[in-house]
C-alpha cells in the first residue's frame, strides 16, 4: 500500500514463549510508552489462557495470535510481520520485540522519530535502532562500531532483537519477511543482510547507542575467540548452524568456512586436552550444526532446552 501523506503508524510485533513473568513485564512497559502502538501483535509460541488474560489486561486493543506449534523467534516474528502487512502504509515502521527486553519508556518513540527523520536525509532507510553490528564477511564475526563514530546516524549490518529495530514497512514488503527456516539465532543479521541487498540502509541513532554503552558495560565490546570451553546447549547449536547458513546464503563463503573450522572444529578439539568430555560433547554438537547448515537442514531440528 502506497503512502497516502498520513503520519506515519508506529507497529508492533512481540513474540513470547512460556515467559509468563517476563511477558508481563514487557507489557507493563510497553503499555507505559511515551509513543504507543497503532497496531501491536503478540505471537505465543506456547499459547495458554494465562498469556492471553495478560495481553488483554495490558494490552487490550493488541491482537493474540497462538501458534499451532513451535516456530521460535524467526518463525513468530514472520507471522507477527505477515498479519502486520495487511492495511499498512509504507511510510509505516514496524517494530519487532524481545518478551525479556523491555524498552525504556522513551524508546520507540525516540526510535519512530529518528527513523522518519532519516529517511528523510536518506530514502533508502529500511530499519533504526538504539544500536547494531557490522559484520566481517571474512572471519563471520560482528565488529565492535569505535566510540567517536557514535554521532548521528551510524550506519550497520543489523539491528540486533535486544536492540530495538524499528523496519520500514516498505522495505520489510521489498525484501520479505523474517526467514521462518531459522527458527532461533541471527534472525535479524540474515534479515539486515537481506535488507542491504535490496537497497536499504539501516541505521542506529549514535546519540541512544552512547548512552546505551554508559550505561551497559558488556555493550558494544569487542569480543575476540576465546578457548574457553564450555557447557553444549542448544542456543549454540542453532547460533553455529544458522550463523554459517545465513553467511554462505549472502555471499560470504569465506566467513562460513573459516567460522566452520575455527569455531566448529578447532576451538573443540583444542580444547580436548583442557576438558575432554566437555570438548567430545561440543565436537559432535558443533559436527551436527554444520552438517545441517552445510545441507540446508533447517528449521527446529533441535528442541529448546535439550
Amino acid at each position: 500500500m502506497v503512502s497516502d501523506g498520513r503520519t506515519p503508524r508506529l507497529l508492533g510485533v512481540l513474540v513470547t514463549f512460556r515467559r509468563p513473568a517476563e511477558l508481563e513485564e514487557i507489557l507493563r512497559t510497553l503499555a507505559a510508552q511515551d509513543r504507543s502502538f497503532d497496531r501491536l501483535v503478540v505471537v505465543d509460541n506456547d499459547p495458554t489462557d494465562d498469556a492471553r488474560d495478560l495481553v488483554a489486561t495490558w494490552c487490550p486493543t493488541a491482537e493474540y495470535v497462538p501458534t499451532a506449534e513451535n516456530l521460535g523467534p524467526a518463525g513468530g516474528i514472520a507471522v507477527g510481520m505477515s498479519r502486520l502487512l495487511e492495511g499498512a502504509s509504507d511510510d509505516d515502521w514496524l517494530a519487532t520485540l524481545d518478551d525479556d527486553d523491555p524498552p525504556a519508556p522513551s524508546t520507540l518513540g525516540a526510535l519512530l522519530d529518528f527513523g522518519v527523520a532519516t529517511r528523510t536525509v536518506d530514502p533508502s532507510t529500511g530499519a533504526v535502532g538504539v544500536a547494531g553490528v557490522r559484520l566481517d564477511r571474512r572471519r563471520g564475526r560482528y565488529l565492535r562500531v569505535p566510540d567517536v563514530e557514535l554521532h548521528g546516524a551510524v550506519r550497520v549490518d543489523s539491528i540486533g532483537g535486544n536492540k530495538w529495530p524499528v523496519y520500514s514497512v516498505a522495505a520489510i514488503r521489498s525484501a520479505g519477511v523474517f526467514r521462518p527456516d531459522l527458527f532461533f539465532g541471527h534472525e535479524e543479521l540474515e534479515f539486515g543482510l537481506r535488507l542491504g541487498e535490496a537497497g536499504y540502509s539501516l541505521y542506529a541513532s549514535g546519540p541512544l547507542w552512547a548512552d546505551l554503552r554508559r550505561t551497559e558495560v558488556e555493550e558494544g565490546r569487542d569480543i575476540q575467540p576465546s578457548l574457553t570451553v564450555t557447557a553444549v546447549g542448544w542456543r549454540r547449536y542453532y547460533s553455529l548452524r544458522n550463523l554459517v547458513r545465513v553467511l554462505r546464503d549472502h555471499g560470504a563463503t569465506s566467513g562460513a568456512v573459516y567460522v566452520s573450522v575455527v569455531v566448529g572444529v578447532a576451538k573443540p578439539v583444542a580444547n580436548l586436552v583442557v576438558n575432554p568430555r566437555v570438548a567430545w560433547q561440543n565436537l559432535r554438537w558443533n559436527a551436527r550444526a554444520l552438517r545441517d547448515a552445510w545441507t540446508g537442514r533447517l528449521g527446529r531440528t533441535v528442541e529448546p532446552g535439550s
